[in-house]
């Protein structure tokens, strides 16, 4: 027979039992917080919660939540996962309300999100199907400086993602204007429209190109080729490099006076903006009046210095400029003395270039017709 001990042990293990279970519950139960949140704390939901519940924030009346929540949509939307979730949630919407605020800040922040929406190419599906770009192009006027930026670069960032968005901008007329902010901006907003306008002509090409060749951006962006800022300068010779891809932009540069700006060009010190202002040139030289006016801006000794570059992309311009200017006859007697140069690119260890310095090579030692019948000699 088991010994379960005196009644006065069992109280004392019944009492215990009761002091444990009480602290458990003291432990677990639901208490409020002991130091009640601010009114403006904005939590993370639970999981899919989170979606849903940071729209409502962004719909709120309160502006502190509102400042608040477009920095938390900000961080959602960076993510995969969430930013997909967050756009079926309809945060895009949200956002692009609050782009007509009264406030600065929130102007700023939610121009500053879409450009975070934008780095995909379903964000820039939901920033064109809720009109965002119509609302950032009016931002580009704000008196606002900074949300004049912050709209800028989700403007870049959306049209150097999605040829929808490039396609937008073109059908709503936005490149004229642009054309004028590039030259009437700050430095560092002008470095912007270019590169939005090089967006544009880089996808839906044909009809920008009309666009801007209408308004004669090529005279207008001009005087951006002298400034000492390299991202204008890089810019701006993109551009321009773009425009003359057509005849009629071939011609307008000569026109307007382009070519000893890019001439110099070709000496400057940043690697871009003298590729840039190389393919400009070459495909002006395309064009008899391209090749008149490189010599007359003295442009065949620094086409020759780039001869010695070690960058294949270069050279290969440089290979064309080449053989476009011996088309010329006082271009290829100026050219003479780069043969021994292109004779040691002909065993260059890319075959590219090879075949390029062969064509350049026979461009420059060419001296007459071979035939009678081409000289128009014979009947």
């Amino acid at each position: 027979m088991e010994d379960y001990g005196s009644a006065m042990d069992m109280g004392m293990e019944f009492e215990f039992a009761f002091d444990a279970n009480g602290r458990h519950i003291n432990t677990f139960e639901n208490k409020p917080n002991p130091k009640p949140q601010d009114k403006h704390t904005i939590t993370r939901g639970f999981e899919k919660f989170a979606f849903p519940k940071i729209v409502r924030v962004l719909g709120s009346d309160d502006l502190i939540l509102k400042q608040k929540g477009l920095l938390g949509a900000a961080e959602l939307l960076a993510t995969g996962e969430s930013g997909a979730q967050c756009l079926e949630a309809g945060i895009c919407k949200a956002i692009t309300t609050l782009l007509e605020d009264q406030d600065e800040l929130v102007r700023e922040r939610a121009a500053a999100a879409l450009e975070v929406t934008a780095h995909s190419a379903a964000g820039c599906d939901y920033i064109l199907a809720d009109g965002a770009v119509e609302k950032l192009v009016k931002m580009l006027d704000d008196t606002s400086m900074e949300v004049r930026d912050a709209a800028y670069s989700a403007l870049v960032e959306a049209a150097s993602r999605s040829v929808h968005v490039q396609r937008a901008l073109v059908d709503q007329e936005t490149l004229p204007p642009l054309v004028k902010k590039a030259v009437a901006e700050e430095t560092g907003r002008s470095s912007m429209a270019l590169e939005l306008l090089r967006c544009c002509l880089s996808g839906v090409r044909d009809d920008a190109v009309q666009a801007l060749l209408v308004c004669d951006a090529i005279r207008d962006i001009k005087p951006l080729l002298e400034l000492d800022d390299p991202a204008v300068l890089e810019g701006a010779t993109s551009v321009i490099a773009l425009l003359c891809v057509p005849f009629e932009g071939k011609e307008e540069a000569v026109r307007v006076g382009c070519t000893p700006a890019l001439v110099k060009l070709l000496q400057d010190e940043l690697d871009s903006v003298k590729s840039n202002a190389l393919s400009a040139i070459m495909y002006m030289t395309i064009a008899k009046s391209g090749k008149v006016a490189v010599v007359e801006a003295g442009g065949i000794p620094p086409i020759i210095q780039l001869l010695d570059i070690d960058d294949e992309k270069v050279l290969i311009n440089v290979l064309q400029v080449v053989t476009n200017m011996a088309e010329y006859p006082k271009g290829r007697e100026l050219l003479q003395v780069a043969s021994t140069s292109l004779d040691y690119l002909m065993s260059h260890h890319a075959a590219l270039i090879q075949r390029y310095a062969a064509q350049a090579k026979r461009h420059v030692d060419f001296k007459e017709l071979p035939y009678p019948q081409l000289r128009g000699e014979a009947r």
